[in-house]
């Protein structure tokens, strides 16, 4: 997949809370069991992918799926040696908003993924899958969140690397969220 949008980042130790001491993480894995099937659907669409416009810092990509054309916005993070570390997606899906965060392989898959809006609203997600190329969370996103991302300016992605204690944090962007979102939406 193109990395059309890639925005330079460096991954930081932090202290987040251990997801799995959480209460939300239960509520998530019974959304994210009743989604899965249809988020890993719409996440491995395999046809040729056609670049939209960009909005600032995300990225319009289409391609066409058994049902026409599925188009959704990405944003790709790479580090210090242009080598991606985050790709975003944000589509919609059977009428609703999804997400879906590809992350490199070394990862404690126990931990899962914590996204977090600028100390407003924080998600946990757990993992789906790992394929060659990394591994992915699938997420719904729901109102609260998608406003937020929509006020928001900057986004934060937390994992724990294999071996280490602590989260390791990812930063995005939402600058062009509002406007790439309602191009898609619409």
């Amino acid at each position: 997949m193109p990395r059309p949008s890639a925005r330079r980042t460096a991954i930081i130790p932090a202290n987040f809370p251990n997801p799995a001491r959480s209460t939300i993480v239960a509520r998530l894995l019974v959304i994210a069991a009743l989604v899965a099937a249809p988020l890993a659907a719409w996440a491995q669409l395999d046809g040729p992918v056609r670049p939209g416009p960009t909005h600032q810092d995300w990225q319009v990509l289409c391609e066409d799926d058994p049902t026409g054309e599925s188009c959704f916005i990405t944003q790709t993070t790479v580090d210090e040696d242009d080598e991606p570390v985050m790709q975003v997606s944000v589509g919609i899906l059977e009428g609703s908003p999804a997400m879906v965060i590809h992350l490199p392989l070394g990862l404690d898959l126990r931990a899962g993924v914590l996204f977090e809006i600028e100390d407003r609203v924080q998600r946990e997600f757990p993992y789906q899958t790992c394929l060659p190329n990394g591994c992915r969370a699938l997420a719904p996103v729901d109102d609260e969140m998608l406003q937020a991302m929509r006020a928001g300016r900057t986004f934060r992605i937390g994992v724990v690397p294999i071996g280490a204690e602590r989260f390791a944090v990812i930063e995005g962007s939402l600058m062009g969220f509002t406007a790439g979102f309602r191009e898609i939406s619409e």
